[in-house]
């Protein structure tokens, strides 16, 4: 067992507090991310290529040419949905952080981090609450999912930028 000298022991302890403090206050000055990662499986890589969703869509399925030829369409479109959510997210997440950079009174890398966490929250119940799908819905599904998900957080950063962004208040009426 190690002995700390009791003068020691009460420096350490009466310390604490105050190096407990300034490493909060260091996490509280942390810059935003120059972009916003959610941290969900394939996050930014959806490929919506006529091309990939084809390899699927033949990996998943042998159904007559037509309809091979509209699963391919429909896998093409709910990828798409989801990387245009992500983009949308993305640009909103943009004009947030420049808002924010502006703000000296907000922690924007706390929210940052809270406001893509509650967007993989999202996912994950939505996930939960999802018996997955089958054939091509295995892909369908949760592309679904992300896009519902990265609206939200879209519209979240949205509402919150236009709440933290600059207000015209000028008197009505020549006041």
């Amino acid at each position: 067992m190690i002995r700390f000298p009791l003068p020691l022991l009460a420096s350490m302890l009466l310390c604490a507090p105050v190096l407990a403090q300034e490493a909060g206050s260091q996490q509280e000055n942390a810059p935003m991310p120059h972009t916003l990662v959610i941290g969900y499986e394939d996050e930014g890589k959806v490929d919506a290529s006529e091309k990939s969703c084809r390899a699927f869509v033949v990996d998943m399925v042998e159904w007559e040419k037509a309809e091979m030829e509209q699963a391919v369409k429909d896998v093409c479109a709910y990828r798409q949905k989801h990387i245009d959510a992500y983009a949308r997210l993305e640009a909103a997440y943009t004009d947030f952080r420049a808002v924010l950079s502006e703000q000296t009174r907000f922690d924007g890398a706390a929210a940052a981090r809270h406001v893509a966490g509650l967007i993989k929250n999202c996912m994950d119940m939505k996930w939960a609450l999802s018996t997955g799908g089958h054939n091509i819905g295995t892909d369908m599904i949760p592309q679904a999912i992300a896009t519902e998900c990265l609206d939200l957080g879209h519209d979240i950063l949205q509402k919150e930028t236009a709440n933290l962004g600059p207000r015209d208040e000028a008197p009505a009426g020549g006041e």
